[in-house]
């Protein structure tokens, strides 16, 4: 008595120990798809069953009478896969998906990543992956724009990371055993970047679009990287980056502030009944 398991992202790929029981007819599940069956002598009473889903009450009937269990290997990225194959349906629809642009989806793709931020501080590697996915949401979505313009798609970002990665990283080609030393590592990724990136400055490639005080910190790392003497780092420059660090504390104190008393008033909302506050709703529960 054998169970095969297929992988329903390639149902119609089945595994090499498979093939010698499958001959003499087997039973399937509803989940297998026609595309499948179409290959398979199908019966009504078999010692084998096909399926997609270990949980289907069949399979889990026989595995708990102890059928052997022949299942497809788990290749790392197939859900990657199904993930593209999902956005690719959103984008069918023809709805809110398709009327968004690269320049409307950014303000998302920045909380997004805020969000990744948040979820490493909590340390809930729960909530981290959720936040993962929703950064990868944002990857897939701009890729399924670019692809409807005729411009590249999901592949090719990830041919052009493969590409940088094998490029950067000379070990990946080598056969290379144990762990690689990490100085030298580094020194070869920035040689390789260089090489590809042919930069006439060392601020080429700042992002000029983060916010200013983050620019600035940037920019004077890269100069300092690249030998400039402290000394030659503008007084103003310096003195900004101060005051913008001392009216980023004093912000952030206030909205965290602001956001304990939001939270009162929700839990006295919460307790009295109110559950949900409504405009004019809000001084009733304000802390005072």
């Amino acid at each position: 008595m054998t169970v095969i398991l297929l992988d329903p992202l390639r149902p119609q790929t089945i595994p090499m120990e498979a093939l010698g029981v499958i001959g003499d007819g087997v039973q399937v599940t509803e989940e297998v798809p026609d595309g499948v069956r179409q290959f398979l002598t199908v019966v009504r009473e078999a010692d084998v069953l096909v399926s997609t889903d270990r949980e289907n009450p069949a399979v889990r009937a026989r595995v708990a009478g102890g059928d052997r269990v022949i299942s497809a290997p788990k290749i790392l990225g197939d859900n990657l896969v199904e993930a593209a194959e999902v956005m690719d349906r959103l984008w069918g629809y023809g709805g809110w998906e398709v009327t968004q642009t690269h320049r409307s989806l950014a303000h998302y793709l920045v909380e997004e990543t805020y969000e990744v931020l948040d979820a490493i501080e909590s340390a809930d590697t729960g909530e981290l992956r959720e936040e993962l996915g929703d950064l990868l949401l944002q990857v897939l979505f701009h890729a399924r724009i670019a692809s409807a313009s005729d411009l590249f798609d999901v592949d090719d970002v990830a041919a052009t990371l493969v590409a940088k990665l094998v490029h950067r990283s000379p070990h990946l080609s080598e056969d290379v055993v144990g762990p690689v030393d990490i100085a030298e590592q580094e020194r070869a990724w920035e040689i390789r970047k260089a090489a590809e990136k042919a930069r006439e400055s060392c601020l080429d490639g700042v992002a000029l679009s983060q916010p200013a005080a983050s620019l600035a910190a940037k920019v004077t790392a890269r100069a300092a990287k690249a030998g400039l003497p402290p000394e030659l780092v503008p007084a103003e420059l310096e003195a900004a980056l101060l005051a913008e660090a001392d009216a980023e504390t004093t912000l952030r104190a206030a909205t965290h502030e602001f956001i304990a008393r939001i939270r009162a008033a929700e839990k006295a909302a919460r307790a009295d009944g109110t559950h949900v506050l409504l405009p004019g709703d809000w001084s009733a529960h304000w802390p005072s």
